[in-house]
């Protein structure tokens, strides 16, 4: 039996289909008659639009260039599908800022007509990640070493911002089963100077329930 290939959206994914879903929960929960648990959630929101719009940027500068390179035409439709992603960021953001600015009375049909936006965004990136996952990565794998798509991935985060990085690692830390947490962690460890594992394990412990946060600790012996 032939080892698994390197998946570059495996980990990414997960975390962002957490930050989706956890968002969308809160959306449709929000106390739209208090106004700072709005700010709140709109602030929340917000942060996933910025999480999402730099995704779709890592994603046209990284890897649908070696797809074009490998099979030209390749990623067209995923271009297209990204910039049809990067209107419903728009019209989610202008929604956001309705919620926030309309009077009292008629935050609740605004922020109806938001959360409907949002399912449907959310919907459609489920979608659109798996088809990453079954049709990229069938054609990375074609045409690319595993070493070679380690390389792409290592460029691409190599590009992204700490601030951002921390999101990241904050949501995949949360979406991960524990074997997940555990190669994510061994792996810096072996990688990154010390002060960047503290850094992730503190993390760890700041967003993990504590059983998960204890499987963690015995599984990295800290």
């Amino acid at each position: 039996m032939s080892a698994p290939r390197f998946d570059i959206y495996r980990f990414i994914h997960k975390g962002l289909r957490a930050y989706l879903a956890e968002t969308l929960l809160q959306v449709g929960r929000v106390d739209f008659e208090v106004y700072a648990d709005l700010h709140r959630t709109m602030a929340e929101l917000d942060g996933l639009l910025d999480f999402c719009e730099s995704h779709l940027h890592h994603e046209n500068t990284f890897i649908h260039p070696a797809m074009q390179a490998a099979v030209p035409g390749s990623a067209d439709s995923m271009d297209a599908h990204h910039r049809e992603h990067m209107t419903l960021i728009w019209e989610l953001r202008e929604l956001a800022d309705r919620a926030r600015a309309c009077e009292p009375g008629a935050r609740e049909g605004v922020l109806a007509a938001l959360y409907r936006k949002l399912a449907l965004f959310v919907a459609d990136n489920l979608a659109h990640m798996d088809e990453e996952e079954s049709r990229n990565n069938a054609l990375l794998w074609r045409h690319y070493s595993d070493a070679q798509i380690i390389g792409i991935h290592d460029r691409l985060v190599a590009s992204i911002p700490p601030e951002e990085n921390a999101v990241a690692m904050q949501w995949m830390l949360t979406a991960f089963n524990p074997s997940e947490r555990h190669r994510l962690l061994d792996s810096v460890r072996q990688e990154a100077p010390r002060p960047v594992l503290d850094g992730l394990l503190a993390l760890a412990r700041g967003v993990l329930p504590a059983p998960d946060w204890q499987k963690l600790q015995l599984a990295m012996g800290v």
